[in-house]
């Protein structure tokens, strides 16, 4: 097998459940991208991924599966579930002269845990990014598997062998309360796409274009999200569109109940899932997020919505506070519902000069936050 010399670049061997082409596993998928996009210069990705999108019976059609594939500024090969196993592990490894194991998950077996294990005895860096997942929230869902999980985690003493990726003093705060304080954790936030030029929005009294973008699952909340809504004042002529895959179908079947019997105000629309490079077009034709999600550690949705001028409606479970003094939003507690209804109000009511200070506010925050260099360099250190 080929091995490629990458001059004085270091070479990353990075494990991903789901990787592009594919989109329906939203955020890390995008985190991963921007990381390589904007470390390329000083490190060479290698991607392990597998075969299939999120939730998908059905392989990538037109890739090749089980080698490596050369890529503009990395290389990715996506494997089938008969070569996610130790051999093929341990071939890889092998492909080249590797600095460091960058693990994209905390709960993924094939693709953190395992290979974590086979890795056990290789003297090499390794950093793993839990990706929200030890948040209160998120261990609440399905909470007797994540524990015997962690449980084995701590047993093996794999969270003393690795570079914790924090991408917030939040999340470094659910390392520590999990897994202990003597771990070796580096904040890093994740980076982001470049943006467009700001847009300004069209914006009539009354009317308000909302929007839920995220996998449709408990964890994220579009039931709240749809009881809020039903709340709104009568007056109000709300579309609400829903932008995601249909992650949970029993809970989408929950909210299809809700959807079937909203009020004449509110027209629902769901989107489907949309791949990121389109999102753009689509964001900046809305006006508000509405996201009470149960728990994020970034929230690259939020992050996406502002990019595109749209203040954001969420739970205070991410890391993203006081939005309100910042004219970008509001983050309130889900305890809470009529504070949500009120805010939702209080959009619908703007006119179009007032809703555009919020939506360039918005903007204006996202650029400073994307464009700020050491977010670049505080990446860059979670490796050395």
């Amino acid at each position: 097998m080929k091995k490629w010399p990458m001059g004085k670049r270091k070479n990353i061997l990075l494990f991903i459940d789901w990787f592009l082409p594919g989109y329906k596993a939203g955020g890390p998928i995008q985190s991963v991208n921007n990381m390589i996009s904007h470390l390329n210069d000083e490190f060479y990705f290698y991607v392990v991924t597998s075969n299939k999108d999120l939730g998908e019976k059905e392989p990538y059609q037109n890739i090749p599966f089980n080698s490596w594939i050369d890529k503009q500024s990395f290389h990715i090969i996506y494997l089938d579930e008969a070569h996610q196993n130790k051999a093929e592990y341990f071939r890889l490894i092998k492909e080249a002269s590797f600095y460091a194991i960058y693990f994209n998950s905390f709960f993924s077996i094939k693709f953190s845990l395992l290979p974590q294990w086979i890795y056990r005895s290789v003297e090499i860096k390794k950093v793993l990014a839990p990706r929200g997942m030890l948040g209160a929230g998120a261990l609440a869902i399905k909470p007797l598997k994540k524990q015997v999980f962690l449980k084995l985690f701590r047993w093996l003493g794999f969270h003393k062998k690795v570079v914790w990726h924090a991408t917030s003093e939040l999340e470094k705060d659910e390392i520590i309360k999990q897994l202990g304080d003597n771990l070796e954790i580096k904040i890093a936030p994740n980076l982001s796409s470049k943006m467009a030029p700001f847009v300004e929005s069209t914006k009539e009294v009354h009317h308000l274009k909302v929007f839920f973008l995220s996998r449709i699952a408990f964890k994220k909340g579009l039931i709240h999200a749809l009881n809020f809504l039903q709340e709104t004042k009568k007056e109000m002529k709300i579309t609400f569109s829903i932008i995601g895959p249909i992650d949970e179908k029993d809970y989408w079947d929950k909210c299809q109940k809700i959807i079937n019997n909203m009020p004449s105000n509110v027209m629902v629309d769901y989107l489907g899932a949309i791949p990121n490079f389109q999102l753009a077009t689509v964001l900046q034709k809305q006006h508000v997020l509405l996201l009470p999600t149960m728990h994020e550690n970034f929230g690259h949705v939020i992050m996406e919505s502002w990019q595109n001028g749209c203040p954001v409606i969420i739970s205070n479970q991410t890391p993203w506070r006081n939005l309100k003094d910042k004219q970008i939003g509001n983050d309130i507690s889900l305890s809470k519902s009529s504070e949500f209804v009120e805010m939702l109000n209080t959009f619908s009511l703007m006119d179009e000069k007032t809703f555009n200070l919020w939506s360039r506010s918005s903007y204006n925050y996202a650029k400073v936050f994307t464009e700020n260099p050491k977010l670049i360099e505080s990446t860059k250190n979670i490796f050395f």
